[in-house]
């Protein structure tokens, strides 16, 4: 009988030791509805208009990189600062030499002068260029036409590891509706950028395959990723570990995807 008492006294300690760390172990998090339609996930495509413009907006340094030119005043989201150094100073450290920065953020204003000067063939209207997020940049080669350059095969194989993705690709055409463009290059963030282009997949491919699995589970560089899409009907308070690392993005579809880095 006294075995029996110790063994409900311990299971009970045991049980609120186990209550009381997972519940300081937690932390809740609520999600907004506006942030659908922001973040590095968002869908902006001639379907897909772009819901509100970025104000996080910065000035590219003409001297961040050696092996760049940047032929008049850029700005890019602020997020792309760091990932595009890092980006360019690995190319340099392949010799790659010969890149320009020929487009980065542009205005609603500015995108739909360029709808009206070159037509739907070569531009899309206002608020339905990725260039409207900022999260999107135009890199061309000093050495000749792109698609010809080492700089766009040396992008092609490197830039998934900066978070950059070549957004429309020549085998994707029937899928993103744009044709190809070997300059394109949009910031979605790692480990989207890697998984991508491991499962051959651009962004539309990709959120609706988040959003079929619900739940996804990935090790991409030995990190462990759980990525979650979020339907906005289900829109709540969602719960994470405290010593994990996670962001939010919007689809501006619906939706939003919690990328978990797990400890």
């Amino acid at each position: 009988m006294k075995k029996f008492f110790l063994l409900c006294c311990l299971s009970t300690f045991g049980y609120l030791i186990f209550t009381n760390y997972t519940n300081e172990d937690r932390q809740i998090f609520t999600i907004e509805e506006e942030q659908i339609y922001e973040g590095n996930l968002i869908l902006i495509n001639n379907e897909v208009k772009l819901q509100q413009e970025p104000t996080e907006i910065e000035a590219v340094p003409n001297d961040f990189a050696n092996n760049v030119e940047i032929q008049s005043e850029m700005t890019v989201h602020k997020d792309l600062l760091t990932p595009m150094q890092e980006m360019f100073e690995a190319a340099e450290k392949d010799e790659i030499m010969h890149f320009k920065l020929n487009s980065g953020f542009r205005t609603g204003i500015v995108q739909q002068q360029l709808y009206e000067e070159l037509g739907s063939q070569y531009a899309l209207p206002n608020g339905y260029s990725e260039h409207q997020s900022g999260l999107s940049i135009d890199i061309g080669s000093t050495e000749g036409m792109m698609e010809y350059t080492l700089e766009a095969d040396w992008l092609a194989q490197h830039a998934p590891e900066f978070g950059f993705i070549l957004r429309y690709p020549e085998n994707k055409v029937d899928v993103t509706g744009i044709a190809f463009e070997p300059w394109h290059f949009r910031y979605v963030g790692k480990p989207h950028s890697l998984i991508m282009t491991n499962e051959d997949l651009v962004l539309e491919e990709y959120l609706a395959f988040l959003k079929e699995k619900s739940e996804y589970d990935t090790t991409i560089e030995g990190k462990q990723y759980q990525i979650r899409y979020v339907k906005q009907e289900l829109l709540k308070s969602m719960e994470s570990s405290k010593s994990n690392k996670f962001e939010i993005s919007g689809d501006n579809l619906g939706g939003i995807i919690i990328t978990e880095v797990m400890n």
